[in-house]
């Protein structure tokens, strides 16, 4: 491969128990391909802020190349709160208004062996359009956060959003959470529209209880492994998931199918919940 993985979305600093740690889902990818081998580039809103800055030096530190695309408002900050055994996130103006300009990357996009999308604003159409015009593989995940759906229309803006890049992509991975939010519809039902309408592959992590991939032709499960380490968050776990797939596509495992690199990425979950933060754990 002489194109590095594309991953556009997200990158934000998270407060959380009074700490700043670097995360976004788009980010956790980037730099979990990295740990998996897989080199990457993080296409993200970034600001030239304090926040900007840790983000800036968290890629670099993990080998991420970083293209900013222009932020208005700065960075993303979010702040994280436990709820049971998840956690809720709260975001500034610059989260809650993201939107990473695609523009001066449209070469790289076309060039890019795989382009995954995770966490982007799809409600908006300027921002779905230069992704669904893709002639490449594409991956999405996305990492639908109620605080970032309040305006009104944009859940179902969003969600026609998704439906657009889904019909063409190689592999869309949602929680169940994601499903409940954007389609209020069950996993199954969400999983059998989105093959139909032409998705390669469609993913449903259920936290605790595992994950599986149906394509057109089968489904293969696969459980999250019992660790003796406990559980510390939750934080990066199906971006964890998002990036040993992806990781599979590059090497084209997933040819022989689904049911090897979806057990594989719930053993990395596994173990990324085991650590503080959204970073990729190798089991």
């Amino acid at each position: 491969m002489t194109e590095r993985v594309l991953v556009v979305g997200d990158a934000l600093v998270d407060e959380v128990d009074d700490a700043s740690i670097v995360g976004g889902a788009a980010l956790n990818v980037a730099v979990g391909l990295a740990r998996l081998g897989v080199p990457a580039t993080l296409v993200a809103m970034v600001g030239d802020d304090e926040p900007g800055a840790v983000v800036r030096e968290h890629c670099a530190a993990h080998g991420v190349e970083l293209v900013a695309t222009p932020a208005p408002n700065g960075t993303a900050v979010a702040i994280a709160e436990r709820v049971g055994g998840t956690m809720r996130y709260r975001f500034n103006r610059a989260g809650v208004e993201r939107f990473v300009d695609l523009g001066s990357v449209a070469d790289r996009l076309a060039a890019a062996p795989l382009v995954v999308v995770s966490c982007l604003a799809l409600e908006h159409e300027a921002q779905v359009e230069p992704l669904a015009a893709l002639p490449g593989r594409l991956m999405v995940d996305p990492n639908a956060r109620p605080a970032y759906l309040q305006a009104p229309g944009a859940p179902e803006r969003f969600a026609a959003g998704l439906d657009r890049l889904a019909a063409r992509a190689l592999l869309v991975k949602l929680s169940d959470e994601d499903v409940e939010l954007v389609y209020g519809a069950t996993p199954e039902t969400t999983a059998q529209r989105l093959l139909e309408s032409g998705t390669g592959a469609v993913c449903i992590t259920r936290g605790p209880d595992g994950a599986e991939i149906c394509t057109p032709e089968a489904c293969a499960r696969a459980a999250v492994p019992q660790l003796e380490a406990p559980l510390v968050d939750t934080i990066g776990a199906g971006d964890s998931v998002l990036a040993t797939l992806a990781a599979a596509v590059v090497a084209d495992e997933h040819e022989a199918g689904w049911a090897a690199p979806l057990e594989r990425a719930m053993a990395v979950a596994a173990a990324t919940t085991r650590s503080a933060g959204g970073l990729l754990q190798l089991p």
